[in-house]
């Protein structure tokens, strides 16, 4: 079994196009799949991400316009981090947030410096200087925006868990997954690599009420299984394990498997085909995208969806 890290993160937006202007125009990330909920196909599915959406540097929001606040509480995904190359870029991205008044604090966290702010959501989002430290060789750049390479956003970083009780999430991403406790922080963290970030859960303990979905909640994470028999080899092993599974599902993109342990949703996602299976890297994001296996509904699909 063969897990490389995170695949991508899939939060819940008010509002598909001013999720759009504040992830491209103001975070320079780059929309490069726009597509609906293959379970729900009257409601968009947005991923944005690096270059050509590499695994790892995926954000995905699913777009609900009757939604209601989140409310914050434990056992969940309580929020995520983006990697950025320095401290220079989080001052780059400072200046930029405020310019555009959005709130930002700057923080340490896990031992680096970083900057805590909320999208237009509420969705809180660390971006943390990654110090030069290992990221996949995957990940590319971003020739889509105006931030200069230097100070662009890598990819993504320590996902937070908040649980009531952080024990059995952290047998299950040792003995299931083969994750392991990192050393060199405080804090409880899971990695699968401990020369990098861009793997972790950082797992931590309170109590309190659950939380509630709504805006900006953190639906699930995605793991990055490369390729068919690793997504086979994590059904093989989970299948022992209190609860049900979703079972292998084509998503045309990517195929994936979903397994809730100890609250979590985590989805277990292939890294091919990508994005590029049917779409040229210049026109990635730029109409409505559907799997082949949707195609016959287009004209019904998209008669319900606004313009974005």
């Amino acid at each position: 079994m063969n897990i490389l890290g995170h695949h991508h993160i899939s939060m819940y937006t008010k509002d598909a196009q001013v999720n759009k202007d504040f992830y491209t125009n103001i975070l320079g990330l780059r929309l490069v799949e726009k597509s609906v909920n293959q379970d729900n196909p009257t409601m968009y599915h947005l991923f944005f991400g690096d270059e050509i959406g590499t695994p790892g540097t995926l954000l995905s929001f699913f777009e609900i316009p009757n939604l209601g606040k989140n409310r914050p509480g434990t056992n969940s995904i309580h929020r995520l981090s983006l990697l950025v190359q320095d401290e220079s870029a989080i001052n780059y991205f400072q200046n930029r947030l405020n310019e555009q008044r959005i709130p930002t604090t700057p923080i340490t966290y896990l031992n680096h410096a970083a900057l805590l702010f909320q999208d237009i959501d509420g969705l809180e989002i660390i971006l943390l200087a990654n110090n030069h430290l290992q990221t996949p060789h995957e990940w590319k750049k971003n020739p889509y925006t105006d931030i200069p390479e230097t100070y662009q956003i890598l990819g993504m970083g320590p996902v937070e868990l908040r649980l009531r009780d952080i024990q059995p999430t952290l047998e299950f991403l040792k003995n299931e997954l083969n994750y392991s406790l990192r050393t060199d922080t405080n804090e409880t963290v899971m990695t699968l690599d401990s020369d990098g970030l861009y793997t972790d859960f950082v797992l931590v303990e309170e109590q309190g009420q659950r939380a509630r979905p709504g805006q900006g909640y953190v639906h699930h994470i995605a793991v990055n299984t490369p390729n068919d028999a690793d997504l086979q080899a994590v059904l093989n092993r989970i299948e022992h394990n209190p609860g049900n599974n979703s079972g292998i599902i084509d998503r045309y993109f990517f195929k994936s498997l979903y397994y809730r342990h100890n609250s979590i949703m985590y989805e277990f996602a292939t890294a091919s085909p990508g994005f590029t299976v049917d779409t040229t890297i210049n026109d990635l994001g730029k109409k409505l995208n559907l799997p082949d296996f949707m195609e016959h509904q287009r004209s019904e699909i998209e008669a319900k969806l606004h313009d974005i």
